[in-house]
């Protein structure tokens, strides 16, 4: 009798094994994108999992407002859209997850926990970007779609008809 993992205890421990050094950052954003955007229940319960509904003072490991732009501005994003949203934000040094009412911010030193008034600028960063990156996807997509057009038309142009 197999016994499937529960994913939300694979990825809390997952987190808890980089933080203590036994396996890579890389190793769990990879774990992460591979929960699927219908899914979100999992990263949901993942986030209130670590936080348990509390907001934990946390430290802010010397990071001044210009150190968090500069991470946030370099940041990719992913998001959940069901049964529940949340969204990851991989920034240079901090992965950020949140539902927009509860989230934490993981570093290799540990976790922190955020107040809902942040939370909720997150989630809508993490769309914010997603939105943009799709938006930029689609314009290249009809962009290679009107090259193949233009390419079949002329080369079809230059096809002798038979009188």
């Amino acid at each position: 009798m197999s016994h499937t993992p529960d994913p939300v205890q694979t990825l809390r421990d997952h987190i808890t094994a980089w933080q203590r050094g036994e396996t890579t950052r890389d190793d769990l954003i990879r774990l992460l994108l591979r929960v699927p955007p219908e899914d979100g229940q999992v990263v949901h319960d993942v986030i209130h999992d670590l936080c348990g509904g509390d907001v934990l003072p946390g430290t802010t490991h010397g990071t001044t407002a210009d150190d968090w732009r500069a991470e946030l501005m370099a940041s990719r994003a992913r998001t959940w859209r069901v049964p529940e949203v949340a969204g990851l934000l991989v920034g240079p040094e901090v992965l950020v997850l949140t539902d927009g009412r509860t989230g934490a911010v993981l570093r290799d030193s540990g976790t922190q926990c955020l107040p809902a008034s942040v939370c909720a600028s997150m989630m809508l960063l993490c769309e914010t970007i997603v939105m943009a990156h799709t938006a930029l996807d689609q314009e290249e997509l009809l962009k290679l779609q009107r090259q193949r057009v233009d390419a079949t038309s002329t080369s079809l142009s230059e096809i002798d008809r038979i009188p």
